[in-house]
């Protein structure tokens, strides 16, 4: 059986190749004359390793050296070992010019041409050759402007199996497609589609998904839906929230009640912005974004707007402490400069700034969220959102001159009434983020000299605690004689080697967040994820307040309340088989249960209150659900700990509490760094 492989490049090219049985990718892109980073070809040198973002595949044979057991977790790949068991989409880590392809031509001739509104038209195509091109849902192509030497990048609003190809397409006066469209177009007219393009594009996953569309930014939204439907999606939860600045550019409205019939887990809202609206709801996205469209910060975001709408949801979460675990975006900005260095008013600037500051400095990234802002996409409309202040509507130099007037005078410039900018440094850059090299870890605390695991019940409660209680206390860090620990592996956040490429932290109310943003010519792209820094510290945190539960605890449990311990263990661990989670979902409502245990012993109510407030278990809560792997050595040390407080003996449970803390976050590092790259279990 053949299977279809998404080359993604770093230059926004995407290639489609075709993979025979038991053919590597490797093999197969060289059939298809694309020159993939390749040396060894026996995966020994590791110069081919790859992300792969989506799909099921045999990884073959290959040595350490070349792929390590943390970057396979992590769903980095050999392709010149791996040989699909599924359709796959995989990133290499170069662009397609050093591949020596590009993305491919697609002559076509228009079908239909329909201004559906006051602000949008709607373009489509029809290919000389349909199955030549293939495509994600949500990417984009470059499209040649008839009786120009302009091109303009539009994201397709019909799915990947569609015989005709649509667009939505906003009108700016005076653009170069915008005028072609709205004087010159007729069916039969040729034009040319360079693509696919783009990382704005749906994951596998099986998770919720919250779709955020301003203006024609719905185009990849419809692509989204379209896939979903045809793919028989339907029982998956799906809310859409639809922007526009006007009710004249509202469009589609009979195609989204159609999908909700299609896929009968989808429901709708429409919001515009303009206070004369004749529609319900008047405001901005935002507004109807509710804690449940969020399913506990384990939905899939996809956000397609104009600057100033990203930005908003992204303040909006942050303010309001909403979890978001998988957020993708693409952003779009209605200013650029013709090849003749005339400012045309429907071309897309390319944005390598931040949109939160005015600085010419990388733009920063927020956790699951990619970036889109393909050159000449002005068509896409700005939503319903506030718009940014001066400064931040467009991200980058945005020359002056006719475009700038234009934009001054149109609804995109206009700042809504009792605007107030975002706070100075609510969203600070932290230098290299979570995503940097791993920090080096503190020293796992060691079991005291000449510790032995004592039977069960040998010292209990009224029993002497021995000679080692009544002893002052080991230190911490000495390790017993002869005892050798499994190793614990930590799992590092992958990070592709993408120039140029900048990572910043964002501190949000819940903890850090870690985003990266990849720029290309025309693309930025980004992906936001809960921080691995906020993980560890929920988790140092938790093991603080443990070991003082275990001094106001060891030695008073009595026979009943450590037969409760060790069931809740029991409990826990039953999710749990070797190195993989039976039931992420069913172990952290169990751990949960566990670890709170001790805290209610201790009849300290401010110590219970001070455990419950940390986001130990919302973080599980936002990360886990999609955990494959997790550290053997959970399973026994939840045992062990309870045979410390059987036994009596405070220095192997506080040894055992802190050692149990590093393999609990490897555990989290481990799914951060799948959940960073898209990879489903």
């Amino acid at each position: 059986m053949s299977y279809q492989v998404a080359l993604g490049f770093e230059d926004g090219v995407t290639r489609f190749i075709t993979c025979g049985p038991s053919e590597t990718v490797a093999d197969a892109s060289y059939k298809a004359r694309i020159n993939i980073p390749l040396d060894c070809r026996d995966g020994a040198c590791g110069t081919c390793k790859s992300l792969c973002e989506s799909g099921d595949f045999d990884g073959g044979d290959y040595i350490d050296d070349a792929l390590t057991a943390a970057e396979a977790e992590a769903g980095f790949c050999l392709p010149c070992q791996m040989v699909p068991r599924s359709d796959l989409v995989v990133q290499i880590p170069t662009t397609s010019d050093v591949a020596k392809t590009t993305a491919a031509a697609h002559p076509a001739t228009v079908t239909a041409v329909e201004r559906l509104a006051e602000g949008a038209f709607a373009l489509t195509v029809e290919l000389d050759d349909r199955g030549a091109l293939a495509f994600l849902p949500g990417q984009y192509v470059n499209v040649s402007v008839p009786g120009t030497d302009q091109v303009r990048s539009y994201s397709f609003s019909t799915g990947p199996d569609d015989d005709r190809l649509s667009f939505l397409i906003k009108y700016a006066p005076g653009g170069a497609m915008s005028e072609y469209l709205a004087q010159r177009c007729t069916v039969g007219d040729r034009l040319d589609l360079t693509g696919p393009m783009g990382s704005f594009f749906l994951r596998e996953s099986p998770r919720p998904l919250l779709l955020l569309a301003g203006g024609t930014g719905l185009a990849p939204v419809l692509s989204i839906l379209e896939s979903l439907a045809v793919a028989g999606s339907g029982d998956r939860p799906v809310h859409l929230v639809y922007g526009t600045s006007r009710d004249t550019d509202v469009v589609c409205t009979d195609l989204l009640d159609d999908y909700t019939t299609r896929l009968p887990g989808m429901t709708w809202d429409l919001v515009v912005s303009d206070p004369a609206t004749a529609f319900p709801n008047t405001g901005y996205v935002t507004g109807l974004i509710r804690p449940e469209h969020l399913h506990d910060g384990t939905a899939d975001i996809y956000l397609c707007g104009p600057p100033p709408m990203v930005e908003s949801v992204r303040t909006f979460l942050d303010t309001e402490g909403l979890e978001v675990t998988h957020f993708y975006y693409e952003k779009f900005t209605p200013a650029t400069v013709a090849g003749d260095g005339a400012a045309d008013p429907d071309a897309r600037v390319e944005s390598t700034t931040p949109v939160e500051t005015p600085e010419p400095t990388a733009h920063a990234a927020v956790a699951p969220v990619v970036v889109d802002t393909t050159a000449a996409r002005a068509e896409h409309e700005p939503v319903a959102v506030a718009t940014a202040p001066d400064g931040l509507a467009t991200a980058g130099p945005v020359s002056t001159g006719p475009v700038a007037a234009e934009l001054a005078d149109s609804p995109i410039a206009a700042r809504p009434v009792d605007f107030r900018p975002r706070t100075p440094g609510l969203f600070p850059s932290a230098g290299a983020g979570s995503r940097g090299p791993a920090r080096p870890q503190p020293a796992i605390a060691a079991r005291p000299v000449g510790f032995e695991s004592r039977v069960p019940g040998a010292s209990g409660p009224g029993s002497s605690p021995g000679q080692a209680a009544e002893d002052e206390v080991s230190p911490l860090a000495a390790r017993p004689v002869g005892y050798v620990p499994r190793p614990v592996t930590l799992h590092p956040v992958p990070r592709t080697s993408v120039p140029p490429t900048t990572s910043s932290a964002l501190s949000l109310p819940g903890g850090e967040r870690s985003e990266t943003i990849t720029s290309s010519t025309g693309v930025v792209s980004g992906e936001v994820h809960p921080g691995i820094a906020h993980s560890d510290a929920q988790f140092d945190a938790r093991m603080a307040l443990e070991l003082g539960a275990v001094e106001l605890t060891m030695g008073r449990l009595d026979a009943a309340r450590l037969a409760e311990f060790r069931m809740l263990a029991e409990s826990a661990n039953q999710y749990i088989q070797g190195d993989r989670f039976l039931d992420p979902a069913r172990f952290t409502a169990a751990n949960a249960q566990f670890h709170e245990y001790l805290f209610r012993c201790t009849g300290n109510e401010a110590l219970l209150q001070a455990y419950r407030i940390l986001e130990v278990t919302r973080v599980m809560n936002s990360v886990l659900p999609d955990a494959r792997w997790v550290s053997e050595d959970i399973v026994p040390e939840h045992l062990e700990i309870v045979t410390a407080f059987e036994n009596g003996d405070r220095d192997a449970a506080r040894y055992l509490i802190r050692r149990h803390t590093e393999h609990a976050k490897a555990t989290m590092r481990a799914a951060l760094a799948d959940s960073s790259v898209g990879v489903a279990s």
